[in-house]
C-alpha cells in the first residue's frame, strides 16, 4: 500500500508531547509520523493482550466457582 493510499489529517499537539514524540523518533532516526504510528499500534496491540489476560483470568473463576459448587 502506497503513502498515498492512506488517509491524512493534520494533529495539533501541545510542546510537551512534541518533544516527547520527537526526541525518541530522532535516537532511532524515523519520521514523527512513523514514531506517532508505532506507538498507536503498540497501544492497541497491549489493550489486546490485555484483554485476552482478564478473559483467561475470568474463566479460570468461574471455571473454580463451578468446581467449588458441586464438592
Amino acid at each position: 500500500m502506497s503513502k498515498s493510499d492512506h488517509p491524512s489529517f493534520h494533529l495539533r499537539l501541545p510542546p510537551h508531547l512534541l518533544k516527547q514524540v520527537k526526541l525518541p523518533s530522532v535516537e532511532i532516526e524515523r519520521s514523527i509520523t512513523a514514531e506517532i504510528l508505532a506507538r498507536l499500534e503498540r497501544t492497541f496491540a497491549d489493550d489486546d493482550a490485555d484483554r485476552r489476560e482478564a478473559v483467561k483470568l475470568l474463566t479460570d473463576a468461574i471455571s473454580l466457582l463451578d468446581k467449588g459448587g458441586r464438592g
